[in-house]
């Protein structure tokens, strides 16, 4: 079953469904082929043509709009496949995937499949329409680990107009589900969220739901001019983070901020360097942000120390990057 599929992209009167339920494993991006750079360790092919680019660079970590970070198909094509192959001996639980394109434009109804000898595939979830949209987030119920997983075309045809940018992985870690359920989905029973932020729409504990759609349900929005805002999260018990992914349904940014960390919510040490929050280049691109940290706390705090907030965009996500 497809649990759902949601746009990022969109402003302060989208539309969308509820926050998909939990799962056994709760996959997170950041584990290991999620995404960024990983051409070393997963072979992409296809069998539609290509109108320029290379089809591996959907997985090279870059969103420029070009032939050597993206890629784009000829159009009118039918019944294509793009197949990934993480290796010999290496399998791989995944729940869904992020699709970044630089135009809205959809290339038909599609299916995905996993394999373990690239001959014999299983369906998982439901059909979904690719594209669509600059930024999609499909999810689906999968608990199977494949070497093999497979996007495969059963009806409609592809446009030849948007670059084709990135594919992200959501992908389990049997090891670390204690950790992932902290990174990514649904979080609100077991991390509270507060902000001293003014907000035009949502609240701020949608920031941590698991929901992707640009709405009050499962997104916010800030009130605009807001300067020397603070957002705060108390993990109830110590984490090491070192990075987090911000999600939002457009480019606008929210001025400088910082990330800090503390075990009193009193005294709290910055991590890193200051940041801008939102306002990614090369929008439709999730910014990923990382820093060095080797202590655990249980308190982290955004806070920001120069500029102001938008209210354009919708703020949909964070994830956090959980290393023990």
């Amino acid at each position: 079953m497809l649990l759902s599929t949601g746009n990022f992209f969109g402003n302060a009167s989208g539309g969308g469904g509820p926050p998909p339920p939990a799962s056994v494993l709760t996959p997170s991006y950041w584990n290991v082929g999620g995404y960024g750079d990983r051409t070393s360790m997963i072979t992409v092919t296809t069998t539609a043509t290509l109108g320029g680019g290379t089809i591996s660079n959907l997985i090279d970590g870059g969103y420029t709009v070009d032939n050597n970070d993206a890629c784009f198909w000829d159009g009118g094509q039918s019944t294509r496949e793009v197949k990934f192959d993480f290796g010999a001996g290496v399998t791989k639980v995944i729940t869904g995937f992020r699709w970044a394109q630089s135009t809205g434009n959809s290339h038909g109804t599609w299916v995905l499949e996993g394999s373990n000898d690239d001959s014999s595939y299983t369906g998982i979830g439901s059909s979904f329409t690719l594209g669509g949209d600059t930024l999609v987030d499909y999810q689906f119920s999968n608990s199977t680990a494949y070497r093999f997983y497979k996007l495969r075309q059963t009806a409609g045809s592809t446009s030849g107009s948007p670059y084709l940018l990135e594919i992200e992985f959501r992908i389990g870690d049997p090891t670390g589900s204690t950790r992932d359920a902290l990174e990514a989905g649904d979080r609100t029973a077991s991390i509270t969220s507060t902000t001293t932020a003014s907000l035009g729409g949502g609240t701020i504990a949608n920031l941590i739901d698991g929901g992707f759609a640009s709405n009050g349900t499962d997104a916010l929005w800030f009130t605009n001019g807001q300067a020397t805002k603070e957002i705060k999260f108390d993990l109830g018990s110590t984490k090491v983070i070192t990075g987090f992914i911000w999600v939002q349904g457009s480019g606008g940014s929210h001025g400088t901020w910082i990330i800090e960390g503390s075990n009193d919510d009193s005294s709290y040490t910055q991590l890193g360097s200051d940041f801008t929050l939102g306002g990614v280049t090369n929008s439709p691109n999730p910014q990923h942000q990382t820093f060095s940290n080797s202590t655990a706390y249980r308190y982290y705090k955004l806070r920001q120390t120069a500029g102001t907030t938008s209210s354009g965009p919708w703020i949909l996500e964070i994830e956090f990057r959980i290393a023990s």
